[in-house]
């Protein structure tokens, strides 16, 4: 019969020996891989490709065919069956896990609340505004390019009367901002400068994004000011430059934090070239370049292995106009009718929403590090933590939140790069609804080996009974 044929090859022992060689094949290329680039690149096209389906897929069929093939059972055979039913139940466990669980992070700054959890899966949108100063959503979709490359003539999508095309797409990429002059009036000036002493040289640029709008360029216990309207620069170490109506020169004004109140700033005329004796601390400022208009020019520079400075970005043309972007970034496009707003970051989920609990939102009241004696590295940290209807709470390294089916863990922590002190707290946060279905396929493997040693222990000692 046809059906025996069926069983009898997916329950044949050279057919056993290939799943496994498949398995150790697939599972020795994802460390490769890994090794190579990165986690989320061997998860992605080695653990979640149709190659490792297929073989779980085939190993599931062999499981059952080998129970149908030894129909009908004898007590023997308990361990045996227990051992087989336990790893297809952990099997269905994991696919359980990776259909609906969750695998995230939340990031809380000190003092603030935060309900979203991000998770890998990139995704775009696209707003418009609305005549109240709102927007409203046109798209929002799941798209990883990375699991599922762009079609040969891109990604289309349709905002509103226009038309949104993706045609590019790099996982690993160098972000390059540039500044560069622009013929669009409505946007603001910018100057590139220089602040040098015997023991400082600083090199910066200040742009106003839109015309009109002040832009600070913040180096510490100094600060360079573009505006055309007034500044409150008492106080503090200030250089406030105006643009002049000619486009090449600018006013400046001098404010010192030791002038008394009251006393005129020192000001004058530069242009590009100039210098500014500035009075703090014997500093010198060079005027370098001056751009009455300017924008900014964001470039992505493709690279073939992942580091620490890389990101995937996308590019988008909308409307005839080019712009890349990287992931967690916005950019703007302009028309006559409205102002459209692209997103193109990892995916949030609203925990307010899968709580059903419109007011819910976590706060970090407070975060603390421990320090190894002696060094500024990291021994221990804890978030205090205020949960809705639970009131504090501590999450440290070994003692993490359980709360509603998720569970948050104490993973790492952002810190002021110039001070040293942390500024936010990043949890692990983790769903998983196939974790018990896990634990029972396991146990039930468990038992189906205890009672393979028992059963071959006991028919051991009578076959060496009958023989005396």
């Amino acid at each position: 019969m046809k059906s025996n044929r069926f069983i009898r090859f997916f329950a044949n022992v050279k057919l056993a020996v290939v799943i496994v060689l498949g398995l150790g094949a697939l599972i020795a290329y994802g460390t490769i891989v890994e090794a190579q680039y990165d986690m989320e690149r061997a998860h992605k096209l080695v653990y979640k490709s149709w190659a490792m389906y297929t073989v779980f897929g085939v190993l599931c069929t062999s499981l059952i065919s080998v129970m149908i093939d030894r129909w009908p059972w004898q007590k023997k055979h308990t361990g045996f069956v227990l051992a087989h039913i336990g790893i297809l139940i952990l099997l269905f466990g994991s696919w359980i896990t990776q259909k609906y669980g969750v695998d995230g992070s939340m990031i809380f700054q000190i003092g603030e609340t935060s309900r979203n959890i991000v998770i890998t899966e990139p995704e775009i949108n696209v707003y418009a505004s609305l005549g109240d100063g709102g927007y409203t959503n046109l798209y929002s979709g799941e798209h990883d390019f990375l699991l599922h490359p762009l079609p040969k003539d891109g990604l289309k999508i349709q905002a509103g009367g226009h038309q949104l095309e993706i045609f590019e797409y790099q996982p690993y990429s160098m972000r390059e901002e540039k500044i560069i002059a622009s013929e669009t009036k409505t946007d603001g000036p910018a100057v590139r400068f220089q602040m040098q002493n015997p023991n400082v040289n600083v090199t910066e640029w200040v742009i106003q994004t839109a015309e009109g709008r002040e832009a600070v360029q913040d180096l510490g216990p100094a600060k360079i000011v573009l505006t055309s309207k007034d500044y409150d620069a008492v106080g503090q170490n200030v250089v406030v430059l105006r643009p002049e109506p000619d486009g090449e020169s600018l006013n400046y004004s001098i404010y010192s934090s030791r002038s008394p109140a009251g006393v005129a700033p020192r000001k004058g005329k530069v242009k590009a070239g100039d210098t500014i004796e500035t009075g703090w601390m014997g500093l010198v400022m060079r005027i370098l370049k001056y751009m009455p208009n300017a924008k900014e020019e964001v470039l992505f520079h493709k690279r073939e292995k992942p580091t620490p400075l890389t990101q995937a970005a996308i590019r988008i043309r909308f409307n005839g106009n080019e712009r890349w972007m990287g992931l967690d970034s916005v950019l703007k496009f302009f028309t006559d009718q409205a102002v459209y707003l692209v997103s193109y970051g990892n995916k949030r989920i609203d925990l307010s929403k899968v709580f059903q609990d419109p007011g819910f939102e976590m706060r970090l009241k407070k975060f603390e590090v421990g320090r190894y004696q002696g060094t500024n590295k990291a021994a221990t940290y804890q978030s205090l933590v205020e949960v809705p209807g639970r009131g504090e709470v501590l999450i440290s390294m070994n003692e993490p939140l359980y709360h509603q089916g998720f569970t948050f863990y104490q993973a790492s922590f952002q810190e002021d790069p110039k001070t040293g002190k942390p500024t936010a707290s990043v949890l692990s946060v983790n769903f998983d609804p196939g974790r018990w279905v896990k634990y029972l396929g396991s146990l039930i493997i468990c038992m189906g080996t205890i009672h393979l040693f028992y059963f071959k222990r006991r028919y051991g000692k009578k076959s060496a009974e009958a023989t005396t």
